[in-house]
């Protein structure tokens, strides 16, 4: 018997607002899942976050097949908890979203230094730098297949569908990005860093080595809202 997801009536609508470009919300857990472990395949920041979120020890050995089965589960978990999967261009670019109706709150890790920077200080800072009556989106993942370079706007209809629906409700967006190369990215869609932190630093180096004086890794907390300059509070 065949365990494929079927596909559902959501995913038969395009919600896109790029012209060309055919978005959709999509069930089909195991695509999205494969694209994500593409796109973030060697990226030491991220199987850092993938070690803490599941409780892996950095010193543990780590394989990739374990790092991309710690993302198919948090796909899954996010799913289950009723975050909005979406795909463009038939699998070109994937994401995972949360919305102010259906917040997703990810279990506290077994180190209580990592919660106090990725949990405790970034969820103060949201929380005084949005106004209360200011609901957000949050962006758990974004990623594109690198295998295929000819394929052109699927993550700007990403970016460009929940930014259009986060205006018409006067809603935020809030994000981590966990590299310079993804901050560059999110600013050029309007999003401001708000907190540039520090994560890994005395466990592993910026390439993810054990070194109990390593520098870590550099991540910043990334806001968007249309008038965040008139509306957000002075942090």
């Amino acid at each position: 018997m065949s365990n494929k997801l079927v596909v559902g009536p959501d995913e038969a609508q395009d919600i896109s607002v790029t012209e060309n470009v055919r978005l959709s919300f999509t069930k089909n857990l195991e695509r999205l899942s494969n694209v994500i472990a593409l796109a973030f395949e060697k990226m030491p920041c991220n199987d850092y976050l993938m070690r803490k979120f599941l409780n892996v020890p950095v010193t543990e050995p780590y394989s990739q097949y374990r790092v991309n089965a710690i993302s198919n589960y948090l796909t899954a978990f996010y799913y289950d908890n009723g975050a909005e999967l979406v795909q463009a261009n038939d699998f070109h670019a994937v994401a995972i979203w949360t919305t102010p109706k259906t917040p997703v709150n990810m279990p506290r890790t077994n180190d209580e230094k990592f919660n106090q920077v990725f949990f405790d200080e970034l969820g103060q800072i949201k929380e005084r730098l949005i106004p209360k009556e200011i609901q957000y989106y949050y962006l758990f993942v974004i990623g594109r297949d690198p295998n295929d370079s000819v394929t052109k706007g699927s993550v700007r209809s990403i970016f460009e569908y929940y930014i259009d629906r986060a205006d018409k409700e006067n809603a935020a967006i809030a994000l981590e990005a966990i590299s310079e190369s993804a901050k560059k990215v999110y600013e050029y869609f309007g999003f401001k860093n708000y907190k540039t932190f520090q994560y890994g630093v005395g466990e592993v180096d910026s390439q993810g080595v054990v070194d109990s004086n390593g520098q870590g890794f550099t991540g910043y907390l990334m806001v968007y809202h249309k008038d965040a300059d008139k509306l957000f509070n002075k942090l």
